[in-house]
């Protein structure tokens, strides 16, 4: 969150915030409730954090992304819906986007060079998220994709350039890019996706999320993608989501779609 902020507050063009290098992440700071998975992407290792079904039947599975810079056991993270989901029949999958490249914050050098470094972000975040679907337990039910901030406009683009084998469903959560042209991009790529979207907004997450729903409720009504719904989240203290009410809205929106 810390570095979305930045990026914003210094006018910095949203596709700085797409420079990446791939490296191991760090997950010594999560409470470790989970199985953690070994993902080997590019010869690099990243790290997974998995929980099983706790319910007879199996519903699928869901992989989660948290925003840049939050790891998914904070609390304005997507860790209530990691925990609740196998409650519900689902496995759960939580995995950490590629860390930002060491010159993020540094001013973008000649657009052909950006274009370069944007594509390789794209293609690492597209391998880690089908290394992660492979590491599934068993490939069974629905698929879902929840991703949060930055990470789901990211979701989008790959997914509107066929880029990710197209999942039954996706949740975004106050997505948004630092950048009012390609806010207006992610409203057009969202309302051209043929999967159901559930699309939350966290109260006071930032300015960026607030105009990038507005633009993508227009677009999605303007294309008449009846399988689009939006929703608001009352958020808490520090801008953290309000969990319960996070939790019963995921599990209302698959109930809608007869998934239960």
């Amino acid at each position: 969150m810390q570095l979305a902020k930045y990026c914003f507050l210094s006018s910095l063009l949203a596709i700085n915030c797409a420079f990446a290098e791939v490296q191991p992440q760090d997950f010594s700071h999560w409470p470790v409730n989970g199985e953690l998975k070994q993902l080997d992407v590019e010869q690099q290792q990243f790290v997974s954090l998995w929980l099983e079904e706790e319910t007879p039947q199996k519903r699928g599975t869901i992989i989660l992304l948290p925003d840049w810079g939050i790891s998914p056991s904070a609390p304005n993270s997507i860790d209530s819906l990691r925990q609740a989901l196998p409650k519900l029949g689902w496995e759960t999958g939580a995995i950490l986007p590629p860390k930002p490249m060491s010159g993020l914050m540094q001013q973008a050098e000649a657009e052909t060079e950006n274009d370069e470094q944007l594509q390789q972000y794209k293609q690492s975040l597209q391998a880690l998220i089908q290394a992660a679907k492979q590491n599934q337990a068993e490939q069974f039910g629905f698929q879902v994709i929840i991703a949060q901030g930055v990470m789901g406009a990211w979701l989008v683009e790959l997914l509107a350039e066929d880029e990710l084998e197209q999942p039954d469903g996706i949740v975004l959560i106050s997505a948004y890019y630092p950048n009012q042209t390609l806010n207006k991009k992610l409203a057009e790529q969202t309302a051209t996706l043929a999967i159901p979207v559930l699309d939350i907004y966290a109260e006071h997450y930032n300015h960026w999320q607030q105009q990038a729903r507005e633009q993508r409720l227009i677009a999605s009504n303007k294309n008449q993608k009846l399988n689009y719904r939006q929703t608001h989240l009352p958020a808490t203290a520090d801008t953290a989501p309000n969990s319960a009410k996070l939790n019963k809205t995921v599990y209302g929106w698959f109930n809608a779609l007869g998934w239960y």
